[in-house]
């Protein structure tokens, strides 16, 4: 379920990552399995310099089972990781991913047409559309 809020934060901003840590916890204890584990970090380039004053606005999460953490930074063992540029994907964070969205994606992520996704995707959990939806409807 979505959340619309009038609330909008600074996408990959301190309490940008903040709301996606509470959100994912609730995520992981409301719809994680037992021995499930799934982690993720995503770094974008040319950050505004007031989400990220170097410029790399960075993010992790760990999923285990039924709890999940969140934090600023990198993290060098994520199963999976995402770099892009901040600007092009401002865009998408903002985007409520729809069925048929989910269907363009995935067919242009066949054709090569996605940021650099590398790792082990095979793991993660469906919820993580929830995830990302739900942030989208905060993200400004």
């Amino acid at each position: 379920m979505i959340e619309v809020t009038d609330t909008k934060l600074p996408f990959a901003g301190p309490a940008w990552i903040a709301a996606a840590g509470t959100i994912l916890r609730d995520l992981a204890a409301a719809y994680g399995e037992p021995g499930q584990r799934f982690s993720l970090c995503e770094r974008f380039t040319d950050a505004p310099p007031d989400v990220a004053a170097s410029g790399l606005a960075a993010w992790w999460f760990r999923i285990d089972g039924t709890t999940a953490e969140a934090g600023p930074g990198e993290i060098g063992d994520a199963d999976a990781s995402v770099t892009a540029d901040y600007a092009a994907t401002l865009p998408v964070a903002r985007l409520v991913y729809t069925p048929e969205i989910i269907a363009e994606r995935r067919a242009r992520r066949e054709r090569g047409k996605l940021p650099s996704q590398q790792g082990d995707w095979s793991r993660a959990p469906r919820y993580l559309t929830e995830l990302h939806n739900r942030l989208a409807v905060i993200t400004a």
